[in-house]
């Protein structure tokens, strides 16, 4: 136990192996040598030492709450959940199991059945910390943000030095545009725990997307120099790093793939960091191979329902006939601005420009829209005029606060293009501007872009890729054939060929005033939460405009989806 305390854990568990041997009824010694592998980060290596000891004090509360958290943590949930259900009945701390129980429910993605399972929990014990936490991680996920907060919140007030709660509340914040709020949290947790990893992680992607780019990397250092081969931070690192560490960074990347296991999601970050390198240095082939290699990788675990994607068009467009007068709801400020259209199709820079605007807030991608569609198709029914002021009153429920004096603000979730219906129907004085770039470029761009959104995995697999930009056609032809007018195309190469010309474009298309900060998008400090946080502080170039040329071995099933007749536009190069 003193060489656990002391952080020993191999020693700890040699130490209880010997025990075991020596004192073979002794069921201590099992569950210290399960604790030991366990803090090693091994908890399938636990699990046998935790059933044994288990077997042997089959009442012990603690080896069962350690073999309970050990299934968890290696995805046997319903071994878990299986073992809870006996155990609900004969212990008397109900709260903790049923703790234990959300818990499992929620890493199965059972989210319903782990809020319910913590709902009693809570209502059991209205001082368990640790459930109040974990509801609040449920709500997150289930997009219940302000419920999510209050919940971390009062976690607090009990526990007020948790950094897993501090840590978790700091994301949240991030997410509200908190930023100030959220780095305080962050830092809180990290002056109680320096080597907290969740915090440090927390921490170096909210500095990044604030333009802190220097301590984000920083502190991804830090995080390094406790584990050197944690594949995202080094991930992260490889689009940080100053030039003149090229070659080191390369090296580590190197050293932690040797140690990878080949079919691991850490093998698809490290082999996008070793990408992303030797595409800096110029090395296209060897690029586009370890691109490739991670996209692959991501591939497998997280496949793309190709199937639901094209069910979902047809069952979003048939809500809106050609001919069939479009409802509206109540005309309402600030004004949204809508930025849509493929991603990485430029989205981020047109909001950096125009929330550049001091009368605009750029709210960034908001979930909102999309959620709230998808509660409307399960329900059925047409979108009709309640319908679209129900989904107008919740989607302003959602927003985020904004400063005062506010006469628009933006949300450039790019996929909104699948719902331009329904935005014009709910708010009639909308802004819809679609961006329209090269789909032989966005589909590059895409492909050698890591998403960690679940409805981004299409973006791993070059033939889904093709097949999301053609309904994405499908889409946009749909809605300009009924709205015409009331959508501005705004063109990417010309954005970036002509900054000042393109955003005095945006301001008159939004109604504003044009300002000069609007045509150097670099410098809006705003918080960028997108893929694009890293390109978007370089300063708009033209780099990119025709880039896919460079790499049409690599992209051969890209260009042999993209469709002719949806695309007949597109130079036959």
């Amino acid at each position: 136990m003193t060489q656990l305390n002391a952080g020993q854990f191999k020693g700890a568990f040699k130490t209880a192996k010997a025990a075991t041997r020596q004192f073979p009824k002794e069921p201590y010694f099992y569950n210290l040598a399960g604790l030991a592998q366990a803090q090693m980060g091994d908890e399938r290596a636990a699990i046998p030492f935790f059933r044994q000891a288990l077997k042997m004090a089959p009442g012990n509360r603690d080896v069962q709450n350690n073999l309970v958290q050990a299934l968890i943590s290696t995805g046997q949930n319903a071994r878990a959940l299986s073992l809870l259900e006996k155990l609900l009945p004969k212990r008397p701390d109900t709260s903790h199991v049923l703790y234990l129980s959300g818990m499992a429910r929620m890493r199965s993605g059972d989210y319903p059945g782990a809020l319910a399972d913590l709902d009693k929990a809570v209502a059991e014990d209205p001082r368990n910390a640790a459930a109040l936490n974990l509801r609040g991680v449920v709500r997150q996920e289930m997009k219940q943000e302000q419920e999510a907060l209050a919940d971390y919140e009062a976690s607090i007030a009990i526990e007020p030095n948790a950094p897993d709660t501090l840590s978790n509340l700091s994301l949240l914040l991030g997410q509200l545009h908190r930023e100030e709020d959220a780095i305080a949290a962050s830092e809180k947790a990290l002056a109680i725990n320096p080597n907290h990893f969740a915090a440090l992680e927390g921490y170096a992607i909210l500095l990044n997307q604030m333009g802190r780019r220097q301590e984000a990397l920083a502190t991804h250092e830090r995080i390094l120099a406790l584990y050197p081969h944690h594949a995202e931070s080094l991930f992260e690192v490889s689009h940080l790093h100053a030039a003149e560490d090229h070659d080191a960074t390369l090296a580590h990347v190197d050293a932690a793939i040797a140690k990878a296991s080949k079919s691991s999601p850490d093998m698809g970050f490290l082999a996008f960091a070793r990408a992303s390198l030797l595409q800096q240095a110029g090395d296209i082939d060897g690029s586009d191979l370890w691109y490739r290699k991670g996209n692959d990788v991501f591939a497998r675990h997280r496949p793309f329902a190709k199937d639901l994607a094209v069910a979902e068009k047809d069952d979003i467009l048939s809500l809106f006939a050609g001919g069939t007068p479009l409802p509206e709801g109540p005309t309402q400020e600030p004004v949204p601005i809508f930025i849509l259209g493929l991603p990485r199709s430029g989205t981020t820079l047109t909001e950096q420009m125009i929330s550049s605007h001091p009368d605009v807030y750029g709210a960034g991608e908001l979930a909102t829209a999309g959620r709230l569609a998808h509660a409307h198709l399960d329900a059925g029914g047409p979108f009709d005029a309640d319908a679209a002021a129900r989904f107008a009153q919740d989607y302003r429920a959602a927003l985020p606060a904004m400063p005062e004096g506010t006469r628009a603000f933006v949300d450039k979730m790019p996929s909104n293009y699948r719902l331009v219906g329904m935005l014009l129907a709910a708010f009639p004085n909308c802004v819809i501007l679609h961006m329209r770039r090269d789909p032989r470029d966005v589909g590059l761009s895409m492909w050698r872009t890591y998403f960690s959104s679940p409805a981004m995995s299409f973006t791993f697999d070059q033939a889904a890729i093709a097949l999301q930009i053609n309904l994405y056609r499908d889409y946009m032809d749909h809605w300009k054939a009924m709205f015409g007018a009331r959508i501005t195309d705004v063109d990417y190469a010309d954005l970036v060929t002509n900054p000042e010309g393109g955003s005095k474009m945006l301001a008159e298309a939004c109604g504003l005033p044009w300002v000069e900060d609007m045509a150097l998008p670099e410098r809006n400090r705003r918080a960028v939460r997108t893929a694009s946080v890293n390109q978007v502080r370089q300063g708009v170039h033209t780099r990119s405009v025709g880039g896919w040329r460079d790499h049409r071995d690599a992209l051969s099933e890209l260009l042999t989806g993209i469709d002719p007749a949806r695309w007949p536009d597109l130079s036959q190069e």
